[in-house]
């Protein structure tokens, strides 16, 4: 199974968006872009017709109410697309859509999303992605929730294979416990970008998760 630490990106302007990008070309081969409408979630990220370089392989984290008119402007720029499940009316509509535009496509669950509503699902998408924190803004200590770990545990005995993330206060010590939930990839956000050395901070992630 492939492991991957994903800087998880929030910003509201083409620039910072460049200068966080930079700071981790090299180091990663996924970024995950958090896309909020203001809406679904309180915070606004990513709010604007944005560019982004080849340097990396992308998937958008849609914490918004009309996430499949989003991926109708914008499939063309990420490879993946990560949808909350209480966005979407049809779910298996909505899969077969965005799978139309060549975009592989994840569903999110949040604290409250019940294992239930995603198994369904699991032999059409092509990852799932579990938040231990409410979604909508970079990560403060106390509001890691473990009690999501079991949904990872619950979903990797069902299926053996499908990339499963995990977003959420993603220091060494948290990714250690998702990893062994059964998690195999891990969006960080504040840990990478908070960090007075970026560089160390993707490394003590990665050593966490690899680490047997």
């Amino acid at each position: 199974m492939k492991y991957l630490v994903v800087p998880a990106i929030i910003t509201n302007s083409q620039n910072e968006l460049s200068d966080m990008l930079t700071k981790v070309e090299g180091k990663v081969d996924r970024v995950q872009l958090d896309v909020m409408d203001g809406k679904y979630v309180p915070n606004f990220s990513l709010n604007f017709d944005f560019e982004l370089p080849p340097s990396f392989e992308y998937e958008a984290h849609l914490m918004i109410k009309k996430p499949l008119e989003w991926v109708e402007e914008n499939a063309g720029k990420v490879e993946i697309v990560i949808i909350h499940v209480e966005t979407l009316k049809d779910v298996t509509a909505a899969l077969k859509q965005v799978k139309k535009t060549g975009v592989r496509v994840g569903l999110a669950l949040t604290l409250e999303t019940k294992l239930e509503d995603v198994k369904p699902h699991l032999k059409t998408v092509d990852q799932l992605l579990i938040m231990t924190v409410d979604p909508g803004s970079y990560c403060i200590e106390k509001e890691f929730r473990p009690e999501p770990l079991e949904n990872i545990k619950g979903l990797r005995e069902i299926n053996q294979k499908i990339p499963i993330e995990v977003d959420g206060c993603m220091n060494p010590q948290n990714a250690r416990l998702a990893k062994k939930a059964g998690a195999n990839l891990f969006a960080s956000g504040s840990y990478i970008f908070k960090s007075a050395n970026i560089d160390r901070a993707i490394n003590e992630l990665r050593e966490a998760v690899f680490a047997r």
